[in-house]
């Protein structure tokens, strides 16, 4: 299982989790992050160095809250005490929700300091410390001629559970730790929980820590392994001689000395980590307090305990605590025309091209290209063909813009479209007559036998040019000239009508009167002659 998961609707094509991904374990479809599962070591670093917060890790406290009111164990890594600023309260804590043992880690790494050292009676040959999972995965998936340097023994946090099974019995063990790798390590632990977890889980449920007792951690007590997890812990646990041994901290520097392992010829202890600073600056650890003041509180809490050691007999448990690590490297084949092709697609199949900037998370063109064959990677990843794309993109629109668009500089004329160049193809004093009609801008103006345009005018930034466009109006200019004499003739016309229509009912009018005074006058006959 892997611990690391993506967040899709987060992921904003910033590409800074390829960037620092020692092993480029993620893949980009559509400019959304996706971690590959069978490359990945789980180091954690795209989780810290993630801008949106869009890579997290898989959390267990669910599972942990059904193991609360049961009973169960806890190893708590060494670095636990450099974390919590009540570590004993913490224990206190664990106790009441139900933990019947919580002990140290440590106690695991001084049994597993004990077979370091009695591996090194028997070889003279470089040695790899295995304490770190990371190291394990490093080594198993990318450097399989490593494999044979690696001390075949189990991890601190394996050997402990292991003791903690065979001491008190078959309960589930629970490990509270700094590191992301850890969950996915073994299936003898029962969950792992992070600090960053452990204390999100004590604020959502607003435990009262002042209330609780201070309680020490369940023995028996180790010696010397408390400092497991500070540079040059393990040598110490295991009175190495300093001659021979090297820490070795940060993936990448851990992936210089793999690649070069056949040219170390004396027999060294490489203590191998892939937190520079050790397992104190684990990816899920407190980052408020640096390196010193954690180291300081794990040498506080090992002088605490030192007035009531309780050391466990090394030969006293018979645990196996022999582990063997098996490749799983498998070496991909890239068609190089391909990758050629893609190079080419990308305009860098000139080497003087091929910037390596590593701004896409890679480091150099090719590989990206390689990336992009194995559906890794999008061309669009790689900030100098985007910008040469959009530079296409908006150059063609420019250029096929049915607006004439003029850029100039003082006397001299720097670029000037197709349109442009149609409109005044050989104008003498171009510049001149440019400057007259900026004049006019956001206005119409007319140039003779050309047309109406209206003009807009602008400077570049950092005066780098004057821009005039003319955007061709004469189509809309006519039109509008046609509407205007279209009214004129209907005014014209309704104005005839109506005069006409006049003409008519005073016409209408006048036989009217006639034929009224006609009627009236035959009346009047009419009566006189009745009256009579």
């Amino acid at each position: 299982m892997n611990a690391i998961v993506s967040n899709d609707a987060s992921c904003m094509y910033c590409y800074k989790c390829l960037r620092n991904c020692p092993v480029k374990s993620i893949s980009f479809n559509h400019g959304k992050a996706k971690i590959i599962d069978e490359d990945c070591i789980q180091c954690g670093i795209c989780i810290e160095v993630c801008p949106q917060k869009a890579r997290t890790y898989v959390k267990s406290i669910d599972e942990f809250k059904k193991f609360i009111g049961k009973k169960f164990m806890v190893s708590l890594a060494p670095s636990f005490f450099a974390h919590f600023d009540q570590p004993y309260k913490i224990i206190s804590l664990l106790k009441k929700l139900g933990a019947t043992v919580v002990q140290e880690t440590a106690v695991g790494a001084e049994l597993v300091s004990g077979e370091y050292a009695r591996y090194f009676l028997k070889n003279e040959e470089t040695v790899i410390s295995t304490a770190c999972p990371v190291i394990v995965y490093l080594a198993e998936r990318y450097f399989p001629e490593v494999l044979g340097h690696l001390l075949p023994v189990v991890s601190p946090m394996v050997a402990h559970a292991t003791f903690l099974k065979q001491k008190f019995g078959d309960l589930p063990v629970v490990f509270l730790g700094p590191c992301v790798a850890k969950k996915s390590e073994s299936q003898l632990v029962d969950i792992v929980i992070t600090f960053e977890e452990f204390d999100e889980f004590i604020k959502n449920e607003n435990f009262q820590l002042d209330q609780l007792i201070d309680e020490l951690p369940t023995p028996p007590y180790p010696d010397k392994a408390r400092m497991y997890p500070t540079s040059g812990g393990i040598n110490y646990t295991i009175d190495g001689d300093w001659k021979t041994h090297i820490s070795i901290e940060g993936i990448e520097n851990v992936m210089n000395i793999f690649s070069k392992i056949d040219e170390i010829k004396t027999g060294f202890f490489i203590e191998a980590s892939a937190c520079i600073g050790s397992c104190i600056n684990g990816p899920a650890i407190r980052k408020d307090i640096n390196i010193l003041e954690k180291r300081r509180r794990i040498m506080n809490h090992s002088a605490n305990l030192n007035t009531e050691k309780n050391l466990i007999e090394f030969e006293a448990p018979s645990i196996d605590l022999h582990k063997k690590f098996s490749s799983k490297f498998s070496k991909v084949y890239v068609d190089e025309k391909a990758v050629q092709q893609v190079l080419k697609s990308l305009g860098k199949d000139d080497m003087k091209k091929q910037l390596n900037c590593g701004a896409c998370g890679y480091e150099s063109c090719k590989d990206k290209a390689v990336a992009v064959v194995l559906g890794k990677a999008e061309k669009e990843m790689c900030i100098t063909y985007l910008v040469d794309k959009l530079k296409a993109a908006t150059n063609r629109v420019v250029e096929e813009s049915p607006n004439a668009i003029f850029i100039y500089k003082g006397n001299c004329l720097i670029y000037k479209n197709k349109a442009a160049e149609k409109l005044f193809l050989d104008t003498a004093n171009l510049i001149s007559l440019l400057n007259e009609i900026k004049i006019f801008s956001n206005r119409i103006y007319e140039i003779p036998d050309k047309g109406f345009f209206f003009v807009k005018s602008f400077t570049l930034p950092e005066d780098s040019g004057e821009v005039l466009l003319l955007v061709d109006m004469t189509k809309e200019k006519l039109q509008e000239e046609r509407l205007k004499e279209i009214k004129h003739e209907t005014l014209n016309k309704i104005e005839e009508m109506l005069a006409r229509q006049m003409r008519i009912a005073q016409e209408i009018a006048g036989l009217l009167g006639e034929s009224i005074a006609e009627t009236k006058s035959h009346f009047v006959e009419l009566r006189k002659f009745m009256e009579e």
